[in-house]
């Protein structure tokens, strides 16, 4: 692989525009050498002065991108460093132990006097391993602009005959502040000792298994992909036979309506993950990431193919229960509806049974989630948490489905009769179809509460999710009050029912547009397919489709729209990551009041060996401390 592609994949995202430029200065190499005269045409004179000019532009820019990488490279350094004095001070206090930098023991009882906030075991445990990833990321950046100046400077003196770049790189590089990591090497290394001795028992190999990170740009195993592959092979050919044992051996009349409401929030599911497994697949291509942004451990965190891997598996489980009702009575089994209560049972079981299987850690996270979402009034919302209460939103016919599903079996089984009536809805599904919309409102009334400005864009953004309870509310009223009326457009509740599906599109459509996907970036897919619920009661008024289908479709489009909305609300979240610098998980540290500070400096100094640190100037100040 060429470098050019090498440096592109192996960059820290977050920091892209921080790098040198490789690709501008390859750019300005192969226009210096395609502009040069040509000897048939010119003077010797003229040829020596305009590669001395080129030199000099060259050189100039190299120089300009050396202090961009420089400054920032101090900056990080300087963040880095004042991190892990506090983490120290933290650590010493939890510990009651003295560190490992040749200070004192009264020094650790000093840290715990003045902290009045310990951190918990966890906590230090998190911070520690976000911290030691920021360091690897450090020196990522190091490691790939020393090489990207060194082959850039080789290509110019190769394709331009000269050795001026060359000696510009050993006089401005080699000693350049940024190529000395003899710093981050000691605090890398400190951090492995401080982790193994207070936070691992001791146990290096434990402490190093916690702290390691994956190779940056690691490609996805073979296995994986190949795993990926047959089971998804095996979909394809049992969604063949499926489709066709449907059509030669249809279910009996009066199991069809308990068939399709039985399978279709099995179904929705397993679409909707396949949906996941592209979204995911796609940050990766436009490199969004979307690890740093739900804030999972870059350690365990899935690969594309594993999602599809996943998806797959619940794809094959449906379409073999759903053969399995087909063809009950070949196979001996005299009640078909066994089939959908086990596919069922097996998908929940593989969701939550901890097992070393599917990816337990994964599974947890997910279900930690949920359980977040479902809780939001309780505790801090992050982004992971209104993501999943947004694609809660658009499953809400798959949740009302297993609510059926499961009224559907309690009822059925227990009276020992089978009820078609069940899928009828009763005063629990209008509730179960606000709970989504609730747990949004909830947590944006708990960030508007949590907010130290008091954002009135939460508030909007909590009166954008009431707007479901109305269309829930006046929905149900209609359809409780229809066979009273002589037409539906003579019911009053048809035109509050439509006034608030108009006033909920308006509201939700302007928020994604404005605020979810960034100032006036219309998508004309949202539009249509946030409308469609007008198409939906045209063809039912006129009863050009079963209520049923028609609902069936609804749900499908809608986790289309929402797989839509997951690559265009995430990529916004990238940019505004990118924008910040922020390539790690945050470590929340209290603030130190000023005697923390003077005990923090005081760390620092009998760490480092120096004793003026008020420079007022900071990257000059660690230019000389450090290099």
């Amino acid at each position: 692989m060429k470098f050019g592609k090498t440096f592109e994949s192996h960059l820290t995202i977050e920091w892209r525009q921080q790098y040198m430029r490789y690709g501008d200065l390859k750019e300005l190499i192969k226009q210096g050498v395609e502009n040069a005269p040509s000897p048939l045409t010119s003077s010797d004179y003229e040829i020596q002065a305009y590669y001395r000019a080129f030199e000099e532009t060259f050189l100039t820019e190299c120089q300009t991108e050396l202090t961009g990488v420089n400054n920032f490279f101090l900056e990080k350094l300087l963040e880095a460093r004042r991190k892990h004095g506090h983490l120290k001070l933290q650590l010493l206090a939890y510990s009651r132990e003295p560190g490992h930098t040749g200070s004192d023991s009264s020094l650790s009882q000093r840290a715990e006097r003045s902290q009045k906030k310990i951190m918990t075991t966890r906590q230090l445990r998190y911070a520690y391993a976000e911290f030691y990833l920021s360091l690897v990321l450090i020196q990522n950046y190091q490691s790939l602009n020393e090489t990207g100046f060194r082959k850039i400077c080789k290509k110019y003196d190769k394709n331009l005959r000269s050795s001026a770049a060359g000696r510009w790189f050993t006089e401005n590089v080699v000693d350049a502040p940024f190529t000395d990591g003899r710093l981050l090497q000691r605090m890398t290394i400190e951090v492995e000792d401080l982790y193994t001795a207070h936070l691992a028992n001791g146990d290096r190999s434990l402490a190093m298994e916690k702290l390691r990170v994956p190779p940056l740009g690691e490609p996805t195993p073979p296995s994986m992909v190949f795993r990926a592959g047959i089971a998804l092979g095996m979909l394809i050919m049992l969604l063949v036979v499926t489709a066709i044992s449907y059509w030669k051996r249809a279910p009996l009349e009066d199991h069809t309506p308990g068939l399709m409401s039985l399978y279709r929030g099995p179904f929705t599911w397993v679409i909707f993950n396949f949906y996941m497994a592209a979204n995911v697949a796609g940050w990766q291509q436009a490199g969004v990431n979307h690890v740093l942004i739900f804030e999972i451990d870059p350690r365990s965190h899935l690969q594309p193919a594993t999602f599809l891997e996943i998806a797959c598996t619940f794809g094959i489980l449906w379409a073999l229960s759903m053969l399995g009702f087909l063809y009950n009575d070949l196979i001996g089994v005299s009640d078909p509806f066994v089939f959908p209560l086990a596919l069922i049972l097996i998908m929940v079981g593989l969701l939550v049974v901890p097992l070393p299987i599917m990816n337990w850690p994964a599974r947890w996270w997910t279900i930690k989630l949920v359980g977040r979402v479902i809780s939001a009034p309780l505790h801090y919302v992050g982004f992971a948490d209104f993501w999943m209460g947004d694609q809660l939103n658009s499953l809400v016919t798959c949740i009302v489905d297993y609510y059926y599903t499961l009224r559907f079996y309690a009822i059925s089984w227990l009276r020992y009769e089978r009820v078609n009536n069940c899928f009828e809805p009763d005063v629990i599904v209008p509730i179960t179809m606000c709970l989504p919309g609730w747990f949004r409102f909830a947590q944006c009334l708990r960030r508007f509460r949590d907010s130290g400005s008091k954002s009135v864009s939460y508030l909007i953004n909590a009166g954008k999710y009431s707007t479901t309870f109305l269309v829930v509310l006046f929905a149900t009223l209609r359809r409780n009050s229809e066979g009273e009326y002589a037409s539906t457009f003579s019911n009053p509740y048809t035109w509050l029912f439509l006034a608030s599906c108009v006033v909920a599109t308006v509201y939700c459509y302007l928020w994604d547009v404005i605020r979810d996907f960034g100032l006036f970036r219309i998508m004309s897919e949202n539009l249509v397919l946030r409308l469609f619920w007008a198409v939906e009661f045209t063809i039912l008024y006129h009863n050009l489709m079963t209520a049923y289908n028609m609902r069936t479709i609804c749900s499908i489009l809608e986790i289309t729209r929402r797989f839509i909305w997951n690559y265009v609300r995430l990529e916004n979240e990238h940019l505004f990551n990118c924008g910040n610098f922020r390539a790690t998980r945050d470590i929340h540290l209290a603030a130190l009041n000023p005697r923390q500070e003077r005990m923090l400096e005081s760390m620092m100094d009998e760490s480092d060996g120096v004793s003026n640190r008020r420079k007022s100037n900071e990257r000059i100040r660690l230019k000389k401390e450090y290099f």
